[in-house]
């Protein structure tokens, strides 16, 4: 079984972090973590470096994000010794029975391997709405592809994907200020590919792309199922909707 190299982009990642030395090296298919930080001002370096043991060794680079994630892992993946790499963010952790399936999987070339991300907000699951069919790529052939958008990157391959069925758990809403946080970043980050792609947007699109998105997460998605949280996530995700499409018509006027 071949050895798995783990990148991992960073920036002030602390908190996420130290929950790693719970888990990590529970992984023994891993045998490098490379870590493309950019810029951190906690203890995000010092948690990482104690991760390192014998088996496992922590490489860290320093890179600038530049609004472009995909550019930043295309980076990362050129660190790599391994051919093999499990993508995952500071704020990702697979489960129990997920950790057992990575150690005994046997990847073979010509093959992605996807992985069912379920969220965690406020201690609650959530796995309907945007989780329903959140299914990314996670274990796959660094030479067999790249990745590809400035945000919400995507692994790109011509290779067969595998839907292994196993569960990642994602924390990426510690609460909702942190979250619309996220939200106002990525939604300036894809109106701007937007606006560089020559697309445009007009009051319609303004008034109808976010009740569009809503509809389709809540209802079609059956993200009520999700309770409260599903509600909130849902409704957020339809502002981050408005926001892309807000600042895309704002930087046409400019």
């Amino acid at each position: 079984m071949p050895k798995i190299s783990l990148l991992l982009l960073t920036k002030n990642e602390q908190d996420n972090l130290k929950k790693w030395g719970n888990w990590i090296h529970e992984l023994s298919c891993i045998n490098e973590i490379v870590v493309i930080d950019d810029e951190s001002t906690d203890d995000t370096i010092k948690i990482l470096k104690s991760l390192s043991t014998d088996k496992l060794s922590v490489n860290i680079f320093k890179r600038k994000l530049n609004d472009n994630f995909s550019s930043q892992r295309n980076f990362g993946l050129s660190k790599c010794h391994n051919d093999w790499v499990l993508f995952l963010d500071a704020d990702e952790i697979p489960t129990p029975k997920t950790i057992t399936y990575l150690n005994k999987v046997s990847p073979k070339n010509g093959y992605n391997y996807s992985f069912k991300r379920d969220i965690i907000y406020l201690n609650h699951p959530i796995s309907y709405g945007q989780c329903l069919r959140d299914k990314p790529i996670k274990l796959f052939n660094k030479n067999e592809g790249k990745f590809v958008n400035p945000v919400h990157e995507i692994w790109q391959s011509s290779a067969t994907t595998i839907y292994s069925q196993q569960i990642i758990h994602h924390y990426s809403i510690k609460n909702l200020n942190s979250f619309l946080e996220k939200i106002n970043l990525y939604s300036a980050i894809r109106a701007k590919e937007l606006f560089d792609q020559k697309d445009t947007a007009n009051l319609w699109q303004i008034i109808f792309y976010p009740k569009f998105k809503f509809i389709d997460l809540y209802f079609l998605k059956l993200g009520f199922l999700d309770g409260v949280a599903g509600l909130i996530l849902s409704l957020s995700l339809s502002f981050n909707s408005f926001l892309v499409r807000s600042k895309l018509w704002h930087l046409s006027q400019k």
